[in-house]
């Protein structure tokens, strides 16, 4: 019981660290400009509607996502989103922030 409640709580633990750091890597990468700004569509509960590997697509590369799901922009009335000048732990720490934006 004991083993499980440590597993429990490295796992939290993780999670809570990875989100800090997407949240950091967003803001430092300048997402908030737009996506809080009003000039590209809200984030809040995007996890709703997108897995972490379409994240990873999606902060990558925008246009693979555009392409596989056939429209862009994805939401009528904003621009495309642009490709980022981000690392791969970015990517990844990103995507951890978007998953949590339930």
């Amino acid at each position: 019981m004991v083993a499980v409640i440590v597993l429990l709580a490295c796992g939290a633990a993780f999670y809570g660290r990875r989100v800090g750091e997407g949240r950091r890597a967003f803001v430092r990468l300048g997402c908030p400009s737009c996506h809080i700004a009003g000039g590209a569509p809200s984030l809040e509960h995007v996890a709703r509607k997108y897995d972490r590997q379409t994240f990873v697509a999606w902060v990558s590369d925008p246009e693979t996502v555009y392409t596989r799901l056939g429209r862009k922009p994805l939401n009528p009335g904003y621009l495309p989103m642009p490709r980022l000048p981000a690392s791969h732990h970015d990517v990844e720490a990103i995507s951890w922030f978007l998953s949590a934006q339930r």
